[in-house]
């Protein structure tokens, strides 16, 4: 449903009732409050996953850990202030469209911290989903209806700017009442002796997360802000919009990259390696099933999103292909990166950020002239391959971790089959239809053919359950 209600406004409304430039600024007022979010939390949502099942007993209120917490994001807001004033003093230009609105940065950032404490308390408290709930459905539920009054001219887009930055706030708001209504909003400062190793190990964990976390979100939202810098906000608005489509791979993952760093964290402390193997086996296939599917589904529609889309979007095709195509490497990747990043070698996740910060800029640097909002995607493209192939070295030699077989290459061998087929599938006039027409026959041969090679044990399973529900053999 998130998703369906994403589409139209990504796709449908913002094109439609917003210009290029106005889709820009906001896009920029994410970006730029989602670095800063990372600066205010300080690492310690790091510390959190992987320290909290040391303080874990409801019955003491955990050891006083969210007061802790608490006062730890209160001290990063502070440092995020004079963040805040460095960079707009250097990169923004109070002259253009988005120096007009960046002021929004400081409540979007407030608002995004919250939820993100918020979330992460919640997640290590076994409850992933609600978070995923309001984030993927709830707060798209909001946008959509504050754009009422923009469509029908209530609002100008200086009030709907605003608008659009309180509905992150209002979905932070209700996740502090979700906790509360579970019994453990535990505010009382008796704390437990926490031992001075402890310490000093979660202080380690949090400058090392602190910078994983700032690099990663920076690998995010780079594109946006040199796109924006090397041209203008109707450039970021055309590449925010055609990457909307590219990032529908990456949704399914949501969910998994949520509950996964909790499970494995508590598997390494439990020394369950071979638990661990059998995590990243199953995401490696699994999200590649799915991932694929999904590219192969937007690639085979891609003259149906150009007659959704005004046509001046059609120049960012190529953003689409190429980071969709990083999206299913990224997600045929597993979560290798929560393995690293909750063993013992933490801080080579650090590294391979940094690196991977460093070469996506690198090359945007020499793309983005070259190719424009193409050159984007194809810097995404190429960091998130060479990171990937890291990512898989170094768990094959500090783990023994090597997840890939034969069955991964038939999935790909599904995907290039169905590609051949939609050669011979007509375009029909009706642009419904069409879409209809072409995703049920690819999706029918896809995973009718994933079924009977057993690629998955997981979907097969999945398929015969429901199938055994409406009593069919």
């Amino acid at each position: 449903m998130g998703v369906v209600i994403g589409f139209f406004i990504r796709a449908h409304f913002f094109p439609n009732f917003l210009s290029e430039a106005e889709i820009g600024v906001l896009a920029l007022l994410v970006s730029y409050s989602s670095i800063f979010a990372q600066v205010a939390l300080l690492g310690f949502n790091h510390a959190t996953i992987k320290y909290f099942p040391y303080f874990r007993n409801t019955g003491e209120g955990h050891g006083g850990f969210l007061p802790i917490y608490l006062l730890v994001i209160c001290t990063g807001f502070l440092i995020f202030l004079v963040f805040y004033k460095i960079i707009g003093g250097f990169l923004i230009d109070k002259s253009d469209l988005f120096g007009q609105y960046y002021y929004l940065c400081i409540p979007l950032t407030a608002g995004l911290l919250i939820f993100m404490v918020m979330d992460n308390y919640n997640t290590v408290l076994y409850n992933a989903s609600t978070g995923v709930l309001l984030r993927e459905f709830g707060l798209r539920v909001l946008m959509l209806l504050s754009l009422l009054p923009l469509i029908y001219n209530l609002i100008n887009f200086g009030q709907f700017a605003q608008i659009y930055v309180v509905t992150f706030s209002i979905i932070a708001l209700f996740l502090i009442i979700f906790v509360v209504w579970r019994g453990e909003c535990h505010l009382n400062f008796r704390i437990r002796t926490v031992e001075r190793q402890m310490i000093r190990a979660m202080a380690s964990i949090s400058f090392f997360g602190f910078l994983t976390g700032l690099n990663n979100v920076a690998i995010l939202q780079v594109n946006n802000i040199l796109i924006d810098l090397y041209y203008d906000e109707a450039q970021t608005g055309i590449y925010v919009t055609n990457f909307f489509f590219a990032a529908l791979i990456l949704l399914p993952s949501r969910g998994l990259n949520k509950i996964a760093p909790t499970v494995i964290s508590d598997a390494f402390k439990n020394n369950n390696l071979q638990a661990i193997r059998n995590i990243q086996y199953k995401s490696t296939i699994n999200q590649q099933l799915i991932a694929t599917l999904l590219l192969v589904g937007i690639y085979i529609n891609l003259h149906n999103v150009y007659k959704i889309l005004p046509e001046s979007f059609a120049v960012g095709s190529w953003v689409i292909i190429l980071t969709g195509l990083a999206n299913v490497i990224q997600m045929t990747g597993g979560v290798s990166g929560a393995i690293i990043g909750f063993s013992n070698y933490y801080r080579i996740n650090t590294y391979l950020s940094v690196i991977q910060l460093a070469l996506l800029v690198c090359m945007n640097m020499v793309l983005l002239p070259l190719w424009g909002i193409t050159g984007a995607a194809a810097a995404t493209l190429s960091t998130v391959v060479i990171l990937n192939i890291f990512k898989f070295l170094i768990l094959k030699r500090k783990f023994n971790i090597q997840p890939y077989n034969k069955k991964h290459l038939l999935v790909t061998g599904m995907a290039l089959l169905c590609l051949a087929i939609n050669t011979l599938v007509p375009k029909l006039p009706d642009l419904m239809t069409d879409i209809l027409t072409r995703s049920m026959i690819i999706s029918i041969v896809y995973v009718g053919a994933n079924y009977f090679l057993k690629t998955s044990v997981q979907m097969n399973t999945a398929i015969n359950n429901t199938l055994g529900r409406l009593r069919i053999r």
